[in-house]
């Protein structure tokens, strides 16, 4: 079973703590995610330096910045809905985190990532099923499926309206073994207790993480145009990704080209296009390239039943975690 690539956010810690972090960070432990320090708010999960969080009187946490290129931040605790971690020592008696760092510990920090990846689970199984879907590829076009482990239903994938639903205290282990029931047209509806997703937001989940690259050969030589609005929430889109297709939709451009006009390091380039490919977004084919700019406030587009192919599934069909299972960030009082 592949495992992720999960991003950690780091804020208020000065380059010395980062690059201890960093390092204790990169320790791969086998059968486990691997992690990476990543961009604060694109990350999976957050470690905030508690000596640089202050509690301010409205209820917010307002966290100081550790280095010349950071900025001071405003965090909305009740809006948080990632795993967050305040490493210690705290500044004040006044912040009570549910979950603390010891971040000169690697054993601390593993610990911690462990955590967080028990808090993670439902996004980790979206990426199971991502990664299912992809293996299977065309066959699964048009129809409708029913995945059971062990007799209990755990996702339902339906490819003919472009509709999924998954277990919302699913793992990744339920699908080795699982069985893939192919379902007739009318067997479509969705559980109500599960969490309601596309097939589409369960590739890009799965892309976003997977440490392979995905992205199809033809897009590193031919001319890449803009397609249209992906099919996933714009909140998904990371700066880069929104900085492409805005590129990308006043005129079509080669990677080198794309390279030049973004400057974006060659990684980060591929990483987001294969993103943008399996949503839909892009195409090597002048013929389906979109005749309009892109917008970012634009809605994702239905998927038509006559669209023409262009993904690996023949259609274009990271999220945050589910709330529910998100680590509280402060104890109750």
């Amino acid at each position: 079973m592949e495992h992720p690539v999960l991003n950690l956010g780091l804020t208020g810690f000065g380059p010395e703590q980062r690059a201890t972090l960093a390092a204790a960070v990169a320790q791969q432990v086998p059968g486990q995610p691997s992690w990476r320090i990543s961009t604060f708010w694109d990350a999976d999960a957050w470690c905030v330096n508690g000596g640089k969080t202050q509690a301010q009187p409205d209820g917010t946490l307002r966290v100081l910045a550790g280095m010349p290129s950071e900025h001071a931040i405003t965090l909305q605790m009740a809006e948080v809905n990632r795993p967050i971690a305040f490493a210690t020592p705290l500044a004040s008696s006044r912040l009570e985190p549910a979950c603390t760092i010891d971040p000169e510990s690697p054993t601390s920090v593993q610990q911690t990532l462990r955590k967080f990846e028990n808090w993670l689970q439902p996004m980790l199984f979206r990426f199971a099923i991502g990664a299912k879907i992809l293996e299977r590829g065309v066959a699964l076009r048009g129809n409708i499926y029913h995945l059971h482990h062990q007799s209990r239903l755990i996702a339902v994938l339906d490819f003919r309206h472009g509709k999924a639903a998954v277990l919302p205290t699913g793992k990744p282990i339920d699908l080795e073994g699982a069985a893939w029931g192919k379902r007739p047209a009318g067997a479509h509806d969705l559980p109500e207790s599960f969490v309601a997703t596309t097939p589409a937001q369960l590739i890009w989940t799965y892309v976003r993480h997977s440490g392979h690259d995905l992205l199809p050969t033809r897009y590193r030589t031919d001319m890449i145009y803009y397609r249209h609005v992906p099919r996933v929430p714009m909140g998904w889109l990371r700066d880069s990704m929104l900085q492409l297709l805005n590129v990308l939709s006043a005129e079509p451009a080669n990677l080198q080209a794309l390279r030049k006009r973004t400057g974006l390091a060659e990684a980060v380039l591929l990483h987001d296009l294969s993103c943008l490919y399996y949503a839909g977004a892009v195409t090597t084919t002048p013929m389906k390239a979109a005749t309009t700019e892109f917008t970012k406030y634009e809605e994702p587009q239905p998927r038509r039943s006559w669209e023409p192919d262009d993904s690996v599934l023949g259609r274009s069909t990271l999220p945050p975690m589910d709330s529910g299972r998100t680590v509280p960030a402060m104890l109750p009082r």
